[in-house]
């Protein structure tokens, strides 16, 4: 088979599906496969990936090449093969971008201590309303004025400034403010 040129392994690979043509026609060719394995990397692939892709891209060109539109057979085979190569990158490289399917099933506790409960924040909304109707009835007036202005996010300096108040008086009924929500918790 080594007498026979490119355009006659095609036509016996086209007409006869010769496996001995098209394992003549890959060893003419293989250096170019070899060439682009050290030029580019694709992740998890060794040399019999390689061969089998560029077989592959092989069999597809044979019967894809037209020597009246190409005159050579291995420029077309090797922008075939880089193609496939830069499909192959293309492809290991949106892999790692793709977010990987997890089981929940399988690992509830990873979910259990990274996702949030809506259900334990609403929960936990529903008790502070409930201890701060609580606690309001316990409190002092000032005590009251000074709670009720730091719920509308207001400093204590504002609040010293918006009663007139000393800002040592807010700040002790803060303090006291703390303490019986604290007693309230602990309930």
């Amino acid at each position: 088979m080594e007498q026979l040129d490119d355009l006659q392994l095609i036509d016996l690979i086209r007409t006869q599906g010769d496996s001995l043509a098209i394992q003549e026609l890959f060893g003419r060719y293989r250096p170019v496969m070899l060439r682009l394995r050290q030029r580019y990397y694709l992740p998890g692939h060794e040399l019999d990936d390689w061969e089998q892709e560029a077989r592959l891209v092989l069999c597809t060109v044979v019967r894809q090449f037209r020597a009246e539109r190409s005159p050579s057979f291995g420029a077309f085979y090797k922008l075939n093969l880089t193609h496939r190569v830069y499909d192959l990158i293309r492809q290991s490289q949106a892999q790692k971008r793709h977010a990987q399917l997890v089981s929940f099933d399988a690992q509830q506790t990873y979910f259990a201590d990274t996702l949030v409960d809506t259900r334990a924040q609403v929960r936990a909304g529903l008790e502070c309303q409930e201890a701060l109707q609580q606690v309001l009835p316990r409190l002092s007036a000032v005590e009251r004025a000074v709670f009720v202005e730091l719920l509308g996010n207001a400093t204590p300096e504002e609040i010293s400034r918006k009663f007139g108040w000393p800002a040592q008086r807010v700040v002790a009924a803060l303090h006291r403010c703390r303490q019986k929500l604290r007693q309230l918790l602990a309930e």
